[in-house]
């Protein structure tokens, strides 16, 4: 079993590099690709480089969930990226997170989830789609059929990435 978690985690590392180039060959973000203030920007390459998640990922994502209002809430859901109090307590408490308000570490708490999901499924458009509490989101992710939400994410990181790389 141990061994299967850790080809299921080189895998993740590998799909998690080949989905976005490496953040040391990115420019810093501008205004003219994203809306993602520069500050945010910055904690995006960073936890995303800790992480191996494209930092594009992040922001499209940011983009999505909070339009870069790090005061956003939706019910239980706050922050720049969306964070479920209900379902992300233990994991505050873990990565050392006391105000799901603060952006950097309403990041990292995302990031810290995100990874979790990939090493469990693997396909981006399934984490997305789970990330964003979808129904059946792992039947759908098996017939590659995306939500529009998971659709949008992936052509917006796709889209920060072509930009970054110029």
């Amino acid at each position: 079993m141990q061994y299967k978690k850790r080809i299921q985690s080189a895998l993740f590392l590998a799909l998690a590099s080949a989905v976005c180039f490496s953040a040391q060959l990115r420019p810093q973000a501008e205004s003219a690709d994203t809306f993602i203030p520069q500050e945010y920007a910055v904690y995006c390459e960073e936890i995303g480089g800790a992480y191996g998640i494209c930092p594009e990922l992040l922001e499209a994502i940011m983009e999505s969930e909070s339009s870069g209002n790090p005061g956003a809430q939706n019910g239980n859901c706050k922050g720049l990226m969306q964070i479920n109090l209900l379902y992300h307590r233990d994991r505050m408490e873990r990565l050392g997170v006391s105000d799901i308000y603060n952006a950097r570490g309403n990041i990292l708490l995302a990031a810290d989830y995100l990874a979790e999901l990939f090493r469990e499924y693997g396909d981006i458009g399934t984490v997305l789609m789970i990330y964003n509490g979808s129904r059946d989101a792992v039947s759908r992710g098996e017939r590659a059929d995306y939500t529009d939400y998971a659709l949008n994410i992936m052509k917006r990181s796709e889209q920060l990435e072509r930009q970054h790389r110029k």
